[in-house]
């Protein structure tokens, strides 16, 4: 459904267009061979509200086709979990954790970071994620479990169970939600006086510096500065005080917030300049942006065509959600890619949404051999490399997209 009211600022029919992809298939709907012929393809556009500037993508769907059957993990990933790790360490650094701290997690996914801080701090934990699949897995005794999409209405029943929390934490949830004033007015409701909400978001500044406009897919509804997140703090009587930037999802920031007035940091008002002496709430940049995608979505392009001119067989690395917009944008047929390489053991022996390309372990490409490999994983680099790497010393080769398109061996 079209959307008729920004989900930051609630200013109704305010948008301009920035880019039309038409109609794509969802980044999480992997089918069998047999399912095929049933895919569904939906509209993806990038609008910008023309008041508080807020990029999010014009269309929304329903929460259940998205969510409930969630195939993102966080713990296939080593980096992730390196992630979460100096994660813990920095938030006993700003709020002291110990066995009688209540900590919420907000799309808690596959309970990695719950795991993580209860082992090291004995806390008491509670995740809430609608991915039925997911919550199955997490077995522990530790963590108590809730299977719904978090809300303001939730949040009621949440206090009247386990009463306030020390700390709320919302890693890359927030450009997932509809209504992210109604979460922030929920966080509200469970935050103790003196609590921390932790939000991590893939800031929008490197979207639109590296032309990252693989972030945008149906399950990505908005795409955040640290401006929009302390306007959606204004907005609930909360105060964002505090931000880090993080090697997450192609670059992400970190944000602290209070639910008491505290004073901005030096680094925050620092980081909160820079998106300002970027541009990034000018109507005029979007446009631009628009331009500067497009050519590098062509440049892809006819790198990769002139590669399978010269024979080349060429495969994938990556069945992430951003991939798959990437991979369908492209608009190259089913047959142009060999496979697709991913970790993800219920995403292997499935294709892909659009391009319907076969899933694999990453275990066959030694097998396989390609002569190129597209990295839809491009955040993950380092880790891929250092797992591919006699791939590579075998004179194999990755193809990065952004933020322009390279090659290196």
């Amino acid at each position: 459904m079209k959307i008729t009211r920004c989900r930051i600022c609630l200013s109704q029919n305010n948008f301009e267009e920035i880019i039309d992809f038409s109609k794509v298939a969802l980044a999480g709907s992997f089918s069998k061979k047999n399912e095929i012929k049933s895919e569904k393809k939906y509209k993806l556009n990038l609008v910008v509200c023309k008041k508080c500037k807020h990029p999010q993508i014009g269309f929304y769907l329903k929460k259940d086709l998205l969510f409930r059957n969630y195939l993102w993990e966080t713990g296939i990933s080593k980096h992730n979990i390196n992630l979460i790790n100096q994660f813990a360490s920095k938030i006993q650094s700003k709020k002291n954790i110990n066995k009688n701290s209540n900590i919420l997690e907000i799309a808690s996914n596959d309970g990695s970071l719950l795991r993580i801080l209860n082992k090291k701090f004995k806390c008491k934990a509670l995740g809430i994620d609608p991915a039925i699949n997911l919550n199955k897995r997490i077995q522990n005794k530790n963590i108590n479990l809730i299977s719904d999409y978090f809300s303001y209405s939730i949040s009621k029943k949440i206090k009247h169970k386990y009463s306030k929390f020390d700390i709320c934490i919302a890693r890359n949830v927030i450009a997932h939600l509809e209504k992210p004033n109604d979460i922030f007015k929920g966080i509200k409701n469970l935050l103790k006086e003196n609590g921390i909400l932790v939000v991590e978001v893939p800031h929008l500044l490197n979207i639109y510096t590296d032309l990252q406009f693989d972030n945008v897919f149906h399950e990505h509804v908005g795409f955040h500065s640290l401006k929009s997140i302390n306007d959606l703090c204004l907005n609930n009587g909360m105060y964002l005080y505090d931000s880090e930037k993080i090697d997450s999802q192609g670059g992400s920031v970190r944000c602290y917030i209070s639910s008491k007035i505290k004073k901005k940091s030096n680094r925050l008002i620092k980081f909160l300049n820079e998106e300002k002496n970027l541009n990034l709430f000018n109507l005029k940049s979007w446009r631009s942006f628009s331009t500067k995608v497009r050519k590098n979505n062509d440049d892809l392009r006819n790198i990769l065509v002139n590669l399978k001119n010269d024979k080349k067989v060429i495969s994938v690395y990556g069945a992430s959600g951003k991939g798959q917009t990437l991979l369908q944008f492209l608009q190259l047929n089913k047959t142009f890619f060999s496979y697709i390489y991913d970790k993800s053991k219920i995403k292997q022996n499935l294709y892909s949404p659009g391009t319907h390309i076969l899933i694999l372990d990453p275990k066959k490409i030694l097998d396989h051999m390609p002569d190129y490999i597209l990295l839809c994983s491009w955040n993950l680099l380092k880790e891929i490399k250092k797992e591919q790497i006699n791939y590579l010393k075998k004179g194999g080769r990755f193809i990065i997209p952004f933020p322009k398109p390279k090659i290196i061996s």
